[in-house]
């Protein structure tokens, strides 16, 4: 089973989807996943970060007809990219981008790897930054997608801290695990961090809406009232009269009788 999710800056879950395997009806291609995700928010003018499973020259085509724009990781092997851009040498810190008159720029960058990056957003410029107290120049292109490709990953990293998820779980408990009591808990403690502007750790926040949930389905008063511990009562012996000799043969005369 596989879940794609649409996450806003930063790590808001907007819309997830599910996958379950061969029998199911949705076609798991990179393009129609991310234009069913995005089907609320198309021609907004927004921009969509992803990496390079999903990103191609079709999905760039196809959102641009949405003014819609795309930005992430590509794999050199996707159809339509510049032969000269992708089989392009490089040393570090090197670039080299061609842009189509649709505006896509396809752009190789050389760090430690080669990094090939497509945007329809964002043309062969470069942008000041600070990198260890130095000015460098570096590719807009670059810093826009270091900027929001994190929200998937900071969702997903969310919600494994003291998840209550285990290896024995069935998949579909996990599933129901998954949505309700880690995806909407990380969805919750976003807005409450944006709405209270607090630095509150996830940790934290899943304890105290544990410890508010039970107490909000208790009846204090009625509790209150169980737990009250009963009276004591006064214990006292009983003389019985006569002997237990004459008591016993009183007893036994009766029975005869």
């Amino acid at each position: 089973m596989k879940m794609f999710k649409l996450c806003t800056l930063p790590g808001y879950t907007c819309k997830l989807q599910l996958y379950s395997g061969k029998n199911d009806q949705m076609i798991t291609t990179p393009t129609i996943v991310v234009m069913s995700l995005c089907d609320d928010i198309l021609n907004l003018d927004h921009a969509i970060a992803t990496d390079n499973w999903y990103t191609n020259l079709d999905l760039a085509n196809q959102l641009l007809n949405h003014d819609t724009h795309l930005i992430g990781t590509i794999r050199k092997n996707r159809r339509g990219l510049p032969m000269a851009v992708v089989k392009a040498k490089l040393e570090k810190g090197e670039s080299i981008a061609t842009e189509n008159q649709r505006g896509i720029t396809v752009l190789k960058w050389k760090d430690k790897r080669d990094v090939l990056v497509l945007s329809t957003k964002h043309s062969n410029g470069k942008r000041t930054v600070l990198k260890k107290g130095k000015a460098i120049k570096k590719q807009k292109i670059i810093l826009a997608y270091n900027e929001t490709k994190s929200s998937v990953d900071m969702s997903d990293q969310m919600t494994s801290y003291s998840s209550p998820l285990r290896k024995t779980v069935k998949w579909y408990k996990k599933l129901a695990i998954e949505l309700f009591l880690n995806t909407s808990l990380v969805n919750a403690w976003i807005m409450y961090k944006e709405n209270k502007n607090t630095s509150q750790g996830i940790v934290q926040f899943r304890r105290q809406l544990v410890e508010y949930l039970v107490d909000s389905g208790v009846d204090k008063e009625n509790c209150e009232q169980q737990q009250e511990r009963p009276k004591r009562m006064k214990h006292e012996l009983l003389k019985r009269e006569g002997s237990v000799a004459k008591l016993f043969l009183r007893r036994l005369l009766e029975r005869k009788c």
